[in-house]
């Protein structure tokens, strides 16, 4: 995850940051603080304007975390970030 986060970053900017916030604010205050979410959208703005990623390992376990805690919190995570509407297209 770290590498794809790396990557969009480098790729997009500050625009990545804007869709990690976005991602992150669709997470439930129950299960995730405010506190580690700024510490991972900091560390991954830091990321954006810097080449060094090792920032970004500390605060990123701490949100994988978040889904090991139990199965009412990962159930909650995994429904606010699920897409609500699934356009299927077929490729041929």
């Amino acid at each position: 995850v770290s590498y794809v986060l790396r990557s969009l970053t480098r790729a997009y900017g500050l625009r990545a940051c804007e869709w990690a916030k976005e991602a992150i604010l669709l997470i439930p205050s129950t299960a995730v603080t405010e506190s580690e979410s700024s510490r991972f959208l900091n560390a991954l703005s830091k990321l954006a304007s810097e080449a060094d990623s090792s920032a970004l390992f500390g605060p990123l376990e701490e949100l994988s975390d978040v889904c090991r805690r139990n199965r009412a919190v990962q159930e909650s995570v995994q429904g606010a970030l699920k897409p609500h509407q699934l356009n299927f297209v077929r490729v041929s």
